[in-house]
């Protein structure tokens, strides 16, 4: 037993001392050990599937230091040549089956592609890029700066209104928005089980008094080239059983892609033993709820499938109930649109859904599917249920929409106590956090920045606190130990003797805590939405901090290891108008803060992520929400208060306004026509697949692209088409623009069209082998501004993107710059065009008039800390305002 403990420890001896001959290390610890091992032992197919993810995933750890790919290019094109974009597509999900031959030219391409980034890495580290400063003066604010009211500026979505853009490149501020990360952390003696929305990790177990991992679960991506958006992603809360953590899976690519299953994982060693399938969650929806026992596994569940024909987008709906052991489905109960998290209590699940109604079903009843008998009981109550609920082993407790806090027998459903706190705040999806049951009290935070502690017997009101922002989290404690997160990242420590008193205010970061606090009689750990988990001791001392993707530190950004699987995240597009920034979030948010200082003014609360601009008329915001619930929101641009709703499906692209009419894309297939003073529905066409990009407007006509492979132009009145033109592949990211009845058109393909825009007919067309136009373009002066993937990477991360100056009458190419790939140009006032990147950190401002050697010049570049995926930039009185999927929103002045 020695001789094979000292073997063991002598083969990882010799793994970390050939890791550490590295010349230039990567910084992830397992692709440096994989290096090693490709110099020793040529790629074999047993080996490929993993090499071939790493290879991929060191090719992005490199793009966001700004590396140079040019010798990887050719790496991917051999690839490209045998691997499918995507096995749903070709295969109906099933995994590509390759002929020997073939595994032999993979084999050989994961070889040279470890050699041409070996070449790269050796390059960052003795040539590092260097970031170009401006030499241009300091802008001079203008007050009558025009506004950025729509995405890309405008009704046509030129990317030029006049504004000026920022001569500088220096940040004037940059704004927090994380992901919707509920997930909170799970406890079990001196072991943390955290979640990881990685593409390679998935779930880690962490020494409680240290953060050090015990293990990892990992997995590892299927072989084509839409790895990011086809790799399922855990977002879930772990649930802890005697010998397995489990999680649900989200991510991409519908009931036939691989995002569907609830995973078990081996508690001692992190292996994971097996997976259910549960129902695809599409990733925006950012809560794949779900609890589980030893004996079941309860989730909602809501058919998700935009990739389906026609599509289908469902919240959720249903509950269901798997046996732990058999796996098979014991029971499927519709209760309605639902987004509160079930929770299990024992035989008991309770839930509520969207319009009040609260329930206690059994779990243990053997019934006809349709029976009311799976309810034990039922209570209405006053508003929306949408957070989840909390028990102890007499009774229930919640918050509503309405203000009203409850709490009921938790075997009759009948009502102990109810009391209304004031001024619920009408912006709030979800006004309450999750109650704590502590000590005879029920403490709740809400969106109106207060906490309120009642005694649990009977409701009445035992202390009262104003916090720095709204309460999302449930909060913890110990003892007579309070600890309280908000949304501005502050943990308050609070003491419960006699009557409630801050102890303390701790400022644990900028970004906003949404995830329930968990705390031992040690310690408090936080989860915040930029992936960090904080350990501070009872007395508030910060411990330790561990972030929950893979990452390392440079230059004082994140540097990812991983990437976060299942799809683009900070993809919304800002808005400006008078001197207000308006933007959604992955987070669920939409935000108003001050143009000029990032000051927060308002934020308003929906039920899913904002892919989209919010877009300005007439005093009031409209927007859209992707996943989650159907509802399509107007609100008052000042306030934020709601103005009107409509129920019109999930909505991916901006929507457009002009002459009292809001034109919205939806999900579902539908293009949608509104009044934008009431939302009713003045007309509606259904197409034959989702409508993913937004609409243009010019004159009389609306232009709408579509996955049926189809552009419409259609009487923006009436809605009857006018023409339709054939696309060889579908408008997704990249969007069409119109200009003096000339319509640019990308496509997710090689070719990129000029069309007159009243009959549809083809003026010129460009075409690229092998590139990819699915980046929306800019219009200025007679020039259009369009950007093209170079090779494909992970799908939503490509290789190289490039930037072309394209004369406007002819289609020809008159220079190129690095720069967009996702993200679309706009231009200035002076004719600088300003571009971010999908495939480097930066922000370009480029001189568009070429240089003697025929290639514009750059005037500037910020590092935006990572990429840029489908957020464009707007243009307001001297700054540029973005999104990078570094987590911040940055203005750069």
């Amino acid at each position: 037993m020695k001789a094979k403990v000292f073997l063991f420890f002598l083969l990882l001896l010799t793994v970390n001392l050939q890791a550490q001959d590295i010349k230039f290390p990567s910084g992830d610890q397992e692709l440096d050990r994989m290096r090693q091992e490709v110099r020793q032992q040529p790629t074999e197919w047993e080996d490929f599937r993993l090499r071939c993810f790493k290879m991929k995933l060191w090719m992005v750890l490199l793009q966001q230091q700004g590396a140079d790919l040019t010798g990887y290019l050719d790496i991917d094109k051999r690839l490209r040549k045998i691997v499918w974009w995507n096995t749903i597509f070709w295969n109906e999900g099933k995994p590509q089956q390759f002929t020997d031959e073939q595994k032999v030219k993979l084999c050989q391409i994961v070889d040279d592609g470890f050699v041409a980034l070996e070449q790269s890495q050796e390059r960052l580290a003795e040539h590092p890029p260097v970031v170009k400063k401006s030499d241009r003066p300091a802008y001079v604010s203008n007050e009558k700066s025009p506004n950025w009211t729509h995405y890309k500026g405008d009704n046509g979505l030129s990317g030029f209104t006049g504004a000026m853009g920022p001569q500088q490149g220096e940040m004037a501020f940059k704004f927090p928005v994380g992901l919707p990360w509920e997930s909170a952390p799970v406890v079990e003696g001196e072991v943390v089980y955290l979640s990881s929305p990685g593409m390679r990790e998935t779930l880690y177990a962490v020494d409680i008094h240290t953060g050090d991992k015990i293990w990892t679960n990992r997995q590892t991506a299927e072989i084509m080239m839409d790895q990011i958006y086809n790799t399922p992603s855990n977002m879930s809360t772990p649930v802890v059983l005697e010998d397995v953590v489990m999680y649900r899976e989200c991510g991409s690519r519908g009931n036939k892609g691989p995002s569907r299953d609830l995973v078990y994982v081996d508690k001692k060693t992190g292996e994971t033993i097996k997976q259910v399938e549960a129902g695809h969650v599409d990733y925006r929806v950012g809560l794949p709820a779900f609890d589980a026992n030893e004996k079941y596994a309860i989730f909602p569940h809501g058919v998700q499938d935009i990739e389906a024909v026609p599509a289908i987008a469902q919240s959720f709906n249903r509950i269901i109930c798997r046996d732990q052991k058999t796996g098979n489905k014991l029971w499927d109960f519709n209760i309605g649109h639902t987004f509160c998290p079930p929770v299990l209590d024992g035989n008991q699940v309770y839930v509520a859904n969207q319009i009040g109604y609260v329930y206690g079903m059994r779990a243990d009843l053997k019934l006809f599917p349709a029976s009311s008998k799976r309810l034990a009981w039922q209570f209405r109550s006053k508003g929306s249920v949408n957070e989840e609920i909390a028990y102890d082993e007499h009774n229930v407790y919640f918050g509503d929409n309405a203000g009203f806090v409850y709490a009921l027998d938790k075997n009759t459903g009948v009502e102990r106590w109810s009391f209304q706190v004031k001024n619920p705040n009408p912006r709030a999806f979800r006004h309450f956090s999750k109650p704590l049951v502590h000590q005879g009290k029920l403490i709740i935070g809400g969106a109106n920045q207060e906490l309120y502690i009642f005694n649990k017997k009977n409701g009445e009101l035992e202390g009262q606190l104003c916090m720095d922002d709204w309460v999302r989290a449930q909060p913890t404690a110990q003892n007579n130990d309070l600890f309280v997160a908000t949304m501005k990242g502050s943990l308050y420590h609070i003491s419960l003797k006699n009557k409630a008193k801050i102890k303390d205010k701790i400022k644990m970061g900028d970004h906003a805590v949404l995830a329930d606090l968990v705390s031992t009689d040690q310690y408090v750990l936080v989860n915040d939405t930029d992936l960090k988990t904080r350990c501070y001791d009872l007395k508030g001392k910060f411990k330790w901090e561990l972030s929950q993707i893979a990452c390392f530190e440079k230059n004082g950004n994140r540097i990812l290891i991983d990437q976060i699987a299942g799809g683009a995240r900070f993809m919304s597009k800002p808005t400006v108008v008078d001197g207000v920034l308006y933007f959604g979030t992955p987070m669920r948010f939409v935000y108003a803060v001050d143009a000029k200082t990032g000051e927060e003014l308002w934020k308003f609360e929906a039920g899913a992520s904002q892919c989209g601009a919010p877009v300005y008329d007439q005093g009031k915001l409209y927007f859209g929400v992707h996943s989650g619930e159907d509802e399509f929101y107007c609100v008052d641009a000042k306030t934020g208060k709601p103005e009107w709703t409509q129920d019109i499906g999930w909505v991916f692209g901006s929507p457009n306004v002009s002459d009292g009419m809001v034109y919205v894309p939806s999900i579902d297939g539908n293009v949608n026509a509104m009044d934008a003073e009431t939302g009713v529905l003045i007309w509606r066409h259904r197409l034959d697949r989702s409508i993913c990009s937004e609409p243009m407007l010019e004159k009389d006509q609306v232009f709408w692209g579509s996955w049926d492979h189809y552009l419409y132009a259609m009487n923006k009145k009436t809605g009857h088409i006018n023409w339709k033109f054939p696309l060889d592949g579908g408008t997704d990211s990249g969007v069409p623009i119109v200009k003096d009845d000339r319509i640019y058109l990308p496509i997710g393909g090689p070719k990129f069209r000029c069309l007159n825009a009243l009959s549809g007919e083809v003026l010129w067309e460009y075409f690229e082998q092998g590139a990819t136009f699915n980046v929306t373009p800019a219009y200025h002066n007679g020039k259009v501004f369009a950007s093209t993937w170079r090779g494909v990477g992970l799908g939503g991360i490509c290789v190289q993107s490039i930037l072309y100056g394209m004369d406007a009458d002819t289609g020809d190419i008159l220079w190129e710059h690095p720069g967009g790939g996702l993200s679309g140009p706009v231009v200035g006032a002076d004719g600088t065009v300003y571009c971010a990147s999908v495939s480097d950190p930066f922000f370009y401002a480029i001189k568009p008039e070429p240089t003697e050697d025929g290639s514009p010049q750059t005037l500037w570049m910020y590092d935006l800390g990572n990429k840029v995926e489908e957020s464009t930039p707007a243009l307001y009185d001297g700054m540029a305002y973005v999104m990078s999927s570094d987590g911040y929103l940055h203005a750069i002045k």
